[in-house]
């Protein structure tokens, strides 16, 4: 017996817009953050000064026009590759939330339609598993009512069309029972008319 494979998607992009969104956020951070920090070290290092030695010239230099050419090659260095690695990092991973959203709408999009028999199943590594579990549990409640529902209501129609055959071989029954079977059979044409909007899976 071959064990089966477990589900794997197979692509990354799958919510687009929100996965560049996601990681544009991400690297406005990182860019906000560098910047705080070269802001910081601006601040404390103002008033101070650092000495140099080239060969046997001695520099002496404001601290901050001595570190800044160096600080903004490295801040430039940093954000690129940390941009560069955290938005791969991030397209990997926002598709494990991207990935259940897309499907949490394809299932309720079905829902809407009537369809109450989908299901789904996330990878066990995504998020929103536990949703995914509870919308799950909804559809298949819903399937089963409104499937008994269903049941119920050809169990009615079939005994009205009873009563009628019995009734008309009595006229004076038949006469009596005349409009409110009427009345049941247009209210059970309403209910079937509601309950067949509904794919189910069930019935009694």
């Amino acid at each position: 017996m071959t064990n089966k494979r477990p589900y794997k998607r197979k692509k990354f992009l799958i919510n687009k817009q929100f996965q560049f969104d996601f990681a544009i956020r991400f690297l406005v951070l990182i860019v906000v953050a560098a910047v705080a920090a070269l802001a910081i070290f601006l601040y404390h290092s103002r008033g101070t000064l650092t000495t140099s030695y080239s060969g046997s010239e001695l520099t002496i230099l404001r601290t901050s026009d001595f570190f800044l050419p160096v600080l903004l090659m490295t801040t430039i260095g940093v954000i690129i590759v940390t941009s560069i690695i955290g938005i791969i990092v991030l397209v990997y991973l926002s598709h494990r939330i991207a990935g259940p959203i897309f499907r949490f709408q394809a299932v309720l999009d079905a829902i809407d339609k009537g369809d109450l028999t989908h299901r789904f199943k996330l990878r066990d590594a995504d998020q929103f598993t536990e949703l995914a579990d509870r919308i799950n549990d909804l559809a298949k409640t819903m399937d089963a009512k409104i499937g008994s529902i269903k049941a119920t209501a050809a169990d009615l129609t079939r005994l009205v069309h009873l009563l009628r055959t019995l009734s008309a071989s009595h006229p004076a029954l038949q006469k009596e029972f005349e409009r409110p079977l009427h009345e049941i059979v247009a209210k059970l044409s309403e209910l079937q008319d509601v309950a067949n909007h509904f794919k189910t899976s069930h019935t009694r």
